[in-house]
């Protein structure tokens, strides 16, 4: 728990927006930098090593920079120029003249900030504007008309603040085609290069954006403004003058210092030399060719990743941190150079669809301070993914490369969860297998786009396959573990309603993985090694989840109810004015849509490893010798993550549907392929103690 905090501490600490602009300012992480380690590099230290966080030099920097942040916030004025934009036309629902960005940093919390955005970089083309309430609906609620939306939407922008200069210099502010605007330096107009004074002066950029040709390039003396001279939005003090040409390197040294001492501590407990020049030399190689926008070769590279079985691995880092170490790093190294262009860039998205909604209901949330609504009173469309949303726009800022990052490390949960399995019957080796396979039928499959895409099926898979890991340590780690399952399965839940049944269903690894198929009808072999707690503290969870909604629909609609308002009676499979054949009909196209992993159901050679992980469930509890040596707990999650589709279907976005059985799915694959190769029984990982104690440390 200790540990925890200290790690909850260090985000804080590095995510916290600094007065100092450097690069390590905090949210928005829009640049690259700060976005990469920060926002990919920081997470994947803090889950592969969070023993670090016990060091004292650890929290020697996290609580430095702590007091850092806090000082500067006190003794220093914000850098930055001060961004406001005005809509000719009435912007959104609920909302004043003046449009919030997605930018901490501001008076974000009031109604009609004086700020938009805090600059502090140029803004080169249009997607590098603060503009990001173009996403948003009109007052009415209805579709967008051409005038809200570029190039047709007129906006005015005022760009003001102090800038310091501690010699002369020219003073120029650079616009794009489509802006107009008159600047003025201590209240008098100038234009072109101004010469101007050492000293401090007032600022002043008042235009107008047309069009979508922007360009907004502030200069001191042929330089960007923020390398010759010091803009801040309010008038700094002399001690801020006297301190700003070294002070601005203390965060960057202690962020910087926190960053690489972690990745030291990280790099000696990763292993040996032939899995380290494995996963660098694949991680490499991807990153290479998907920022070559080769993508198709980048995706068989990770297929390849099944390949890190044949890499010697010693007996004491066969674990969930070496397959970490092999497969995951790689595989990041790919979700890294997809969304890498996207840093620090908005989007302007197709208005009408279901990410739109997320999207708009993000900003309602977070930006106009609606955090029970969730931006309407009932959730047509899945209601915590609008939250997951809100909170990595406030961290990314208004570049969407935060759910593609949320999106690629949810799909490495589930590989770690398809590896614990597989490891946990067949082995390390095999577990290596177990663990690249829903990687690479999402990578090679239909659903491949879906990452970032901004929907909430991975981010409800993802929670899942976290939750499971949770559920399977507090067999040894006892309540704490459990109580976190059940708080997962249930965001899980909120976060896709359909998935109900399998967040209930996280309850079943409170069986022994080492507990067989076969074992199941003789309870007295396992019943007695059941970790009820898991199952109380799970099932617990779930309910006073359930009455938290329903309450909270109450709230807004005087209906006490879970699926008020929803799409529960759209979608359902069993309609009571439905004849026989057409409810068989829809029941075989449901379940048709999530094992081959496309809509309409098709054969797909992708989807493999989905169906024959299906079948393996099917055939494992039917009794077929061999596969009913398979882990019961495993087979019986296959089964509750399939059930919802006996009982509500979908529809648009293929692939979606299949998300979360690909971790199942992958591991009874392999596992089944582990125990057909083998002439015996399987055994255990030498070294490693079997049965229920067959835990990872990086899960105990």
């Amino acid at each position: 728990m200790i540990t925890a905090l200290w790690g909850l501490a260090a985000a804080l600490a590095l995510l916290w927006p600094d007065h100092i602009s450097g690069p390590f300012d905090g949210v928005p992480l829009d640049r690259a930098v700060e976005a990469v380690l920060v926002g990919m590099v920081v997470p994947s230290l803090w889950w592969f090593d969070p023993g670090f966080l016990r060091t004292t030099r650890a929290r020697a920097c996290i609580a430095a920079l702590l007091a850092w942040k806090i000082l500067s916030s006190v003794l220093f004025v914000q850098d930055g120029l001060c961004v406001r934009f005005e809509p000719a036309r009435p912007f959104a629902k609920g909302a004043g003249r003046v449009p919030h960005s997605w930018d901490l940093r501001s008076d974000w919390t009031a109604y009609e900030p004086q700020c938009s955005a805090v600059m502090t970089r140029s803004y080169r083309d249009a997607y590098e504007f603060p503009v990001w309430f173009f996403n948003l609906p009109p007052p009415s609620e209805s579709w967008p008309v051409p005038a809200d939306l570029p190039p047709d939407a007129v906006v005015g922008i005022r760009v003001h603040g102090y800038v310091t200069a501690r010699r002369d210099g020219m003073l120029r502010f650079e616009m794009g085609q489509h802006i107009t605007g008159a600047l003025s330096v201590d209240g008098r107009g100038v234009q072109g290069d101004v010469p101007v004074a050492a000293g401090i002066h007032n600022v002043d950029f008042d235009g107008t954006m047309t069009g979508f040709l922007w360009l907004l390039l502030p200069q001191w003396s042929g330089d960007e403004l923020w390398d010759g001279a010091i803009a801040t939005l309010h008038r700094p003090s002399r001690l801020d003058i006297a301190v700003r040409p070294w002070i601005a390197w203390v965060p960057t040294t202690l962020a910087a210092a926190l960053v690489s001492l972690w990745i030291w501590s990280a790099l000696a407990a990763a292993g040996t030399w032939p899995m380290l020049a494995w996963t660098a030399g694949m991680a490499v190689t991807i990153g290479m060719l998907r920022h070559a926008d080769k993508t198709g070769l980048a995706a068989w590279m990770v297929v390849g990743l099944a390949a890190a079985a044949a890499v010697p691995v010693p007996p004491r880092h066969r674990n969930m941190r070496g397959a970490f170490l092999l497969v995951i790093v790689p595989w990041l190294a790919f979700v890294l150079m997809n969304g890498y262009p996207d840093i620090g860039r908005g989007r302007l998205y197709e208005w009408g669809n279901d990410f739109w909604m997320y999207q708009r209901y993000a900003y309602r949330i977070v930006m106009q301070g609606y955090w029970l609504e969730g931006g309407s009173p009932t959730f047509y469309f899945q209601p915590f993914y609008r939250w997951i949303v809100g909170v990595l726009h406030a961290i990314f800022g208004d570049s969407s490369v935060g759910e593609r990052f949320w999106d690629g490390f949810a799909l490495a949960a589930g590989s770690m969860v398809s590896f614990h399995i597989t490891r946990t019957f067949a082995g390390f080796r095999w577990g290596v297998v177990g663990a690249a396979v829903p990687l690479a039928v999402f990578v090679l499959g239909t659903a491949h786009y879906l990452m970032g895409f901004g929907l909430g099926e991975i981010s409800s898979a993802g929670l899942l396959s976290i939750a499971a890991l949770c559920a399977i340590r507090s067999r040894r780690r006892g309540w704490a573990p459990a109580i976190a399952a059940g708080i997962l399965a249930t965001l899980a839940f909120y976060t896709r309603l359909n998935n109900g049944i399998m967040a209930a269903g996280i309850s079943i690894f409170a069986l022994p993985l080492d507990v067989r198929v076969r074992d199941l009808p003789h309870p007295s072999a396992w019943r007695r090694r059941v970790a009820w707690s898991t199952v109380t503290a799970v099932w617990s969870c779930l309910a006073v989840g359930l009455l938290f909604f329903a309450w909270r629909t109450y709230h807004y609609t005087g209906v006490f109810s879970v699926f008020y308002g929803t799409q529960r009676y759209i979608v359902a499979v069993w309609q009571p004015r439905l004849a026989l054949s057409t409810i068989l009909e829809n029941l075989a196209t449901s379940v048709g849509k999530v094992l081959t992993v496309n809509d309409p159901p098709r054969f797909d050679v992708y989807a493999l490893p989905v169906m024959l992980g299906a079948l393996v469930g099917l055939l494992s509890l039917a009794g077929v010798p061999r596969l009913r040596d398979l882990p019961a707990a495993a087979v019986l999650f296959f089964w509750a993550s399939i059930a919802s589709a006996f009982v509500a279907y979908g529809w648009v976005y293929p692939g979606r549907f299949s998300i979360h059985v690909l971790p199942i799915t992958g591991a009874l694959a392999t596992c089944a392929a582990a125990r057909l190769s083998m002439r015996s029984h399987p055994a255990a990982e030498p070294v490693v103690p079997v049965g229920e104690h067959v835990v990872d440390e990086r899960i105990e």
